[in-house]
């Protein structure tokens, strides 16, 4: 069995030279179940095809990434986005059109290595552990993977939520995740995971991001996070964002150079839009394609900035 979910596609080359409000948690006046955390679990995924859109529908979406080295941004992409957002009963998969993009900084020439992210948005999309699940096997086996157990409810913006920490069952070849569900009290929705990878301490673990590298170069992943939210729209649970923060350091064995790299993209959802509208298919964003070399200048209105604020009340 191998890891289905790796949601990023780093590729080292040479160079030549929502309308949404932040959501508040606490403590719930809620005891979890007497069943063991693993059939709430199974529920929360059986129930999938009640809880969520059972029809495609047209969403807008902000997106932005981020590339550091070591501290420093170096790269920065931002996209206005048309989502086709396929029924989750199917295996059909999401469509991106890219409606407007700007970069905000372009790396040096001098940098010996151009770092960029694969796939970008759909690498946010695909996230969405309710349309894609789970983490690296199949729903029905989950229990032979993962390790499932209670942790204090909790209250979302008026909704009570049981909190279901999981982790990988036996750390062999297989490189899976550990994070926390939530899962709604009274429908079983998903309406939040947070997880992160086991990348620590694996020196294969880089496997999971790198398309492409020289033969000296050599790359240490130090974490992977990662979380996704969902929200409800017209009774039907929704993907609502996304948060992808992958570190790693990479060490250039011909000059016994270190350096740490930070990439991060996050994805919101701005509108939900009326059923039946198509998105613009001369747009559309591929998963082998790469935001950074569709940019090709910059757009300076206040609309990025509106985005922005959007995207950080949802994070919080």
């Amino acid at each position: 069995m191998k890891t289905t979910i790796s949601t990023l596609a780093i590729a080292f080359t040479i160079a030549a030279s929502t309308l949404t409000a932040s959501a508040q948690t606490k403590t719930a006046p809620l005891s979890n179940p007497d069943f063991n955390a693993s059939v709430l679990v199974s529920s929360a995924f059986r129930n999938i095809s009640k809880n969520y859109t059972k029809e495609d529908c047209f969403i807008s979406a902000y997106y932005k990434e981020v590339i550091t080295k070591n501290d420093k941004a170096f790269s920065l992409n931002e996209a206005i986005l048309d989502i086709d957002k396929a029924s989750y009963l199917t295996s059909k998969p999401d469509k991106i059109a890219v409606k407007n993009v700007r970069v905000s900084s372009i790396p040096k020439m001098s940098d010996p290595f151009l770092v960029k992210l694969q796939g970008g948005p759909n690498t946010s999309l695909i996230l969405d552990l309710a349309k894609y699940p789970f983490l690296g096997c199949e729903p029905s086996k989950i229990n032979d993977y993962y390790t499932f157990e209670y942790e204090t409810p909790v209250n979302i913006d008026n909704k009570l939520f049981y909190v279901v920490r999981f982790d990988q069952k036996y750390l062999g070849e297989d490189i899976l995740f550990r994070g926390k569900l939530y899962i709604e009290a009274i429908s079983h929705a998903i309406g939040k995971v947070e997880f992160a990878m086991n990348v620590e301490k694996r020196g294969d673990a880089y496997l999971n991001f790198v398309k492409d590298k020289p033969s000296y170069l050599n790359i240490d992943v130090k974490y992977a996070n990662y979380t996704v939210g969902y929200k409800e729209f017209n009774n039907k649970w929704l993907f609502e964002y996304s948060r992808s923060d992958v570190k790693f350091e990479a060490k250039n064995k011909k000059r016994g150079i270190f350096n740490e790299y930070l990439i991060s993209s996050k994805m919101v959802v701005t509108k939900v839009n009326t059923p039946g509208v198509k998105i613009d298919k001369n747009n559309l964003m591929r998963s082998t394609d790469i935001l950074a070399d569709r940019v090709q200048g910059g757009d300076d209105s206040l609309i990025w900035e509106l985005y922005d604020e959007l995207m950080l009340l949802a994070l919080l």
